[in-house]
């Protein structure tokens, strides 16, 4: 089983047949897409249903507030699948915007899979929204299921990471002594919220398949922050998966960013689910 998270930054003809190309050529079985518009949802559902992805679901048709879907709220999720779906209410999530989260259960020939992606409002833009988001997708998920689960998408997060598997929000500094502190007064509350989600959903068998096959050794990355002359990297997409699905492969597709088909590389994993 293959799965594809993309961040597409929905642009132009051009960019979307190369987009569309691109997940074709490389046989995915569920593909997760962000930052897609209502305006262009149709042109993605009804492309990928010709490539043999007969099963759609995207946030817009689910949405109670459409409209509302407009400046910040203007971006969706859309889930193509091979196999059928249903798709899972979007209140279930206690969310601000509860259109930052589609979900749906995959009937896959190794049985259903609770499949759930997500764009999370940069902290930046949308301040508070953003952890907000991000507490209300652990309090859904931190519980203990005997299904298989893959939570996938733009989480916005981290900061940073080392390669000794320290994990930093923007919340955070590091002492010389390697000390983490949070900042000000609001800080352990933000930092608590991204890694409710990076870290502590792991408990619940949801685990970061990237960090399972590669260790901290290779930092991996899907967004360049460019500051004057200056490049750097953010690993904000991310594929957490239950165990037992069997983890077999998980990385970037960095040629995505330099054939400007997207600012942001998809993550890509194969599983063999036990």
């Amino acid at each position: 089983m293959k799965i594809i998270s993309w961040n597409i930054m929905q642009g132009g003809l051009g960019r979307f047949e190369g987009q569309i190309q691109l997940l074709v050529n490389r046989n995915i079985d569920v593909i997760a897409l962000q930052e897609i518009t209502n305006k262009g949802v149709n042109l993605y559902k009804d492309a990928l249903e010709s490539k043999g992805y007969k099963y759609l679901v995207d946030s817009f048709s689910l949405s109670a507030e459409k409209e509302l879907l407009t400046g910040a709220r203007k971006y969706g999720e859309l889930i193509a699948s091979r196999w059928p779906l249903t798709f899972l209410p979007p209140k279930e999530f206690d969310i601000p915007w509860k259109e930052r989260v589609l979900s749906a259960n995959i009937n896959s020939p190794y049985g259903i899979v609770e499949f759930h992606t997500t764009h999370i409002p940069p902290g930046c833009t949308n301040e508070w929204i953003k952890i907000e988001t991000l507490e209300g997708i652990y309090k859904r998920l931190a519980v203990n299921v005997d299904k298989y689960r893959v939570l996938c998408g733009d989480f916005n997060t981290p900061e940073e990471e080392k390669l000794d598997g320290t994990i930093l929000t923007c919340a955070e500094s590091i002492t010389p002594k390697g000390i983490i502190k949070p900042i000000g007064k609001w800080g352990h509350r933000w930092s608590k919220g991204e890694k409710s989600v990076l870290v502590d959903l792991a408990n619940f068998d949801l685990i970061d398949a990237f960090r399972y096959k590669n260790g901290y050794k290779m930092l991996g990355y899907s967004w360049c922050l460019k500051r004057k002359e200056k490049s750097i990297l953010k690993r904000f997409d991310h594929i957490f998966a239950s165990k037992k699905l069997n983890i077999i492969d998980c990385g970037y597709i960095y040629s995505v960013r330099k054939d400007n088909l997207s600012d942001h590389s998809p993550i890509e994993a194969e599983f063999t689910p036990v």
